[in-house]
């Protein structure tokens, strides 16, 4: 159909008309007020949504703390109480030296592992001085082609009156080639390398171990965790504390045998975690029982009741027409005195228990003998004399000697360079 040019204009006319009447309700634009209200609304949802984020990341944050802290105290505290893999920890000390609230010192086990066996050699020097009173060391060989260590049978060599470091002569037939290691109790005061000390610097916020391999920091971390707090608290073998918030005197310290640790730590966002452990130091001599005698010490030792081990051991350093003399004094103003008399031949010979004598009380002798036992037998004290009639304990059998309530023994005389009392209640 033909259309005339009039009737284009018309067309035209009517379909942008149409168009503008479909756009229409598109082309509204929206109020103020429902713009405020739709950004107030946009606001709370992205508040909600950063609030329920920053409270996520928080806790987040906090149990990531938590878990870091507890590694962290953990591995302070193993450190402290077992040592690291390969070495020893405050549970194997034999005995604490020094200390106070923020440092503790002492002496952990030696290992002399310089020796190889060559034919025909059965004495070895020790690399430190052996202290007086201890047991003989733990001898140990490594045969050749074997991957394990054993203990062998060893006898301790009686230096006498010498500062020479202490011998030991192996006991059995040991092929060459075999590597050895000798384990045993130093002496701090000739070897001072032997001293382990843990000590914290409050400045720092760290925890050092001080030994013969140097210095070294045992609570440093990737973490940044500071250590912001320390005190160490003193037991005696009674659980009773020595002393007061680890204030504990020079007397007291030979007692000590398990100590409290505690410390904080804190991470870098300010959060805290604080431990405590108590560490039972199951080698002390108060712990074991073997007291180490020195002449003029007193300690308390169980009366005849209750006493059930009073044994002299670990005699060496003797030479001839040396004494050891003790006196147990009771609250009950009874005493009992033993003196045993040692004889040595020559330079050469094995050291004996010559006699001994039981005064009770003080002055009154009741008993003598002539033993000449070799000293590694060592002396019973509660089987002297005919039936234990005159030895420590109460066998309430034809016994005489009775020392109740509580109980101080004292060492009068000592001329012997080393020597023990095992002692068990």
């Amino acid at each position: 159909m033909l259309r005339k040019k009039g009737d284009s204009d018309f067309f035209s006319r009517v379909v942008v008309s149409n168009k503008k009447k479909s756009l229409s309700p598109f082309l509204k634009g929206f109020t103020l007020i429902e713009l405020v209200i739709a950004i107030a609304v946009s606001s709370m949802i992205a508040g909600a949504l950063y609030l329920s984020l920053k409270t996520a990341f928080d806790s987040w944050e906090i149990a990531q703390d938590r878990l870091i802290l507890q590694q962290v105290s953990s591995n302070l505290m193993e450190a402290i109480s077992e040592g690291p893999p390969g070495e020893y920890g405050l549970r194997d000390c034999l005995e604490v030296i020094d200390g106070s609230n923020d440092y503790l010192s002492v002496v952990m086990p030696w290992t002399d592992d310089t020796h190889a066996v060559y034919t025909g050699i059965y004495t070895y020097s020790l690399n430190k001085h052996l202290l007086p009173g201890t047991s003989s060391p733990l001898a140990e060989a490594l045969m050749p082609g074997q991957s394990r260590y054993r203990v062998v049978p060893i006898r301790l060599v009686d230096p006498g009156k010498t500062e020479d470091y202490p011998k030991v002569f192996i006991r059995e037939y040991i092929p060459a080639g075999t590597q050895l290691r000798f384990t045993f109790h130093p002496n701090y005061k000739q070897d001072g390398d032997v001293v382990t000390t843990y000590r914290y610097e409050s400045g720092e916020q760290a925890v050092y171990v001080e030994d013969s391999t140097g210095r070294r920091n045992i609570s440093a971390n990737p973490f940044g965790v500071k250590i912001s707090e320390f005190q160490i608290n003193y037991f005696n073998n009674t659980n009773t504390e020595l002393g007061h918030d680890g204030s504990i005197s020079n007397d007291d310290i030979p007692y000590a045998t398990a100590v409290e640790i505690n410390f904080a730590a804190t991470s870098r966002s300010k959060n805290t975690r604080h431990s405590k452990s108590f560490v039972s130091m199951r080698n002390a001599p108060w712990k074991s029982g073997n007291i180490i005698l020195k002449e003029g010490k007193r300690f308390a030792i169980p009366n005849s009741t209750n006493i059930k081990a009073l044994t002299v051991t670990n005699l060496w350093g003797i030479d001839n027409k040396q004494v050891l003399m003790l006196e147990a004094k009771s609250s009950t103003h009874k005493s009992w005195v033993l003196t045993i008399n040692f004889s040595k031949a020559s330079s050469l010979s094995s050291p004996l228990i010559e006699t001994y004598t039981i005064e009770y009380p003080e002055g009154n002798k009741v008993y003598a003998d002539s033993p000449r036992t070799p000293v590694e037998a060592n002396l019973n004290l509660l089987t002297l004399g005919p039936a234990g009639m005159y030895d420590y304990d109460n066998d309430l059998f034809n016994d005489v000697v009775d020392l109740d309530g509580e109980v101080e023994l004292e060492v009068k005389r000592m001329d012997i360079t080393g020597a023990a009392l095992f002692v068990k209640p």
